[in-house]
């Protein structure tokens, strides 16, 4: 159930995704950027998410591999991991962490928003801008890197 869903869509189309861009990146010649999805999750476990970890920590495995066979292509290849975005995503997570923990919901997210350093919840507009960044020549020097994008949640 869980496990492989999470494993098809984090892990398979991370990889699909990644094998079409880099295929037409390398037929023009050029080189080229590509920016995966990571998630803090894959950077520590969560006992009651453990596929949605587990998935998240083989994107950044994952893009570190990726990355390297690219790199002679002259193609970079870097993620973003995010924490806490304030998305209907993270709603539903909410939910079902209130159910198993017996709070009402809001109550889980209100808790993890408290532990952000830098104290609100992150924003889908606080993702772009790393992304915008590893896309552009700017990170031309830099592949095979999972960048935190958490308000200070998880140090790297």
């Amino acid at each position: 159930g869980d496990w492989d869903f999470m494993f098809d869509i984090n892990c398979k189309g991370l990889l699909w995704c990644s094998q079409a861009a880099a295929r037409r990146m390398i037929e023009q010649g050029q080189g080229g950027k590509i920016v995966n999805l990571a998630s803090q999750a894959g950077r520590r476990g969560e006992s009651m998410v453990l596929a949605y970890c587990a998935s998240k920590a083989c994107v950044i495995s994952m893009n570190q591999s990726i990355a390297l066979a690219l790199a002679p292509h002259k193609i970079n290849v870097n993620a973003i991991a995010p924490g806490i975005v304030d998305t209907p995503f993270w709603d539903e997570v909410d939910k079902q962490f209130a159910a198993l923990l017996n709070m009402e919901i809001g109550e889980p997210k209100r808790t993890f928003i408290k532990s952000i350093p830098l104290g609100r919840i992150e924003q889908p507009d606080d993702v772009t801008g790393a992304a915008v960044f590893l896309a552009s020549s700017d990170s031309d020097y830099i592949t095979q890197q999972t960048f935190n994008v958490d308000g200070g949640n998880w140090p790297s």
